[in-house]
């Protein structure tokens, strides 16, 4: 059995743009790694700097939201459940949740850690010339909109 030209064009052509398409989801899904962004200019936020960001606003996703309350307590919104938790800055900037009601992690990584009792994970964020992007793990997660107050 033998294949034409013609069979072999459409078969490589099929072929490029399942890659394609399976390069943009997981960017999509993943994001781009974060050594990109530094590449292009943008900067890690420090302890201080990130806790003026966070600290009396609500964190906005396309799944959900949190609200970091001044005193360290979360109220979080996620695939319409509600949980609270708590909420610290180190002093590198790296933002840590501890809620007990989670059982799972939506985005398993190195940063995120689960017990019997609660979960925990972190993130950290990238100043990219104003433009804010969270940082999880090894994977860009996106930009979220910051709303001054409670707005769950």
């Amino acid at each position: 059995m033998s294949i034409t030209k013609a069979e072999l064009i459409l078969f490589i052509a099929v072929v490029s743009s399942l890659t394609a398409c399976g390069s943009q989801l997981e960017d999509q899904l993943l994001g781009p790694d974060p050594q990109v962004l530094i590449n292009g200019g943008a900067t890690r936020i420090g302890g201080e700097q990130t806790r003026a960001h966070v600290s009396g606003n609500t964190e906005v996703w396309k799944e959900g939201s949190v609200y970091y309350k001044p005193d360290g307590e979360l109220e979080l919104r996620w695939h319409k459940v509600r949980s609270r938790g708590t909420w610290e800055v180190a002093a590198n900037g790296v933002v840590c949740w501890n809620v007990p009601d989670w059982k799972t992690l939506d985005i398993p990584d190195a940063t995120s850690v689960q017990t019997a009792r609660s979960a925990r994970s972190c993130h950290y964020y990238l100043d990219g010339h104003g433009k804010i992007t969270t940082v999880q793990g090894k994977y860009v997660v996106g930009v979220h909109e910051i709303k001054t107050g409670r707005k769950l």
